[in-house]
């Protein structure tokens, strides 16, 4: 995966498989997903590392706080 990074413009970044774990915890997030369903699905027993360290704010949750904030006029 590293060696292609140069054909995209990525450079001096180191990346691995694990990419797509914290992408998917994310996503799971983003559908509103039970925390208790996550942490089962991925083998986490404490949610503290499954929300800490895995999941991660993604750009429709941004763009979904500012349209509710748009629609109560703020």
């Amino acid at each position: 995966m590293n060696a292609n990074l140069g054909k995209y413009g990525i450079k001096n970044k180191q990346l691995s498989s694990h990419i797509f774990r914290h992408s998917h915890i994310s996503l799971l997030a983003e559908l509103n997903v039970p925390i208790k369903a996550i942490m089962a699905r991925v083998g986490h027993s404490d949610e503290k590392t499954t929300l800490e360290i895995y999941t991660h704010v993604t750009k429709k949750q941004k763009t979904d706080i500012v349209e509710k904030l748009n629609n109560i006029g703020l």
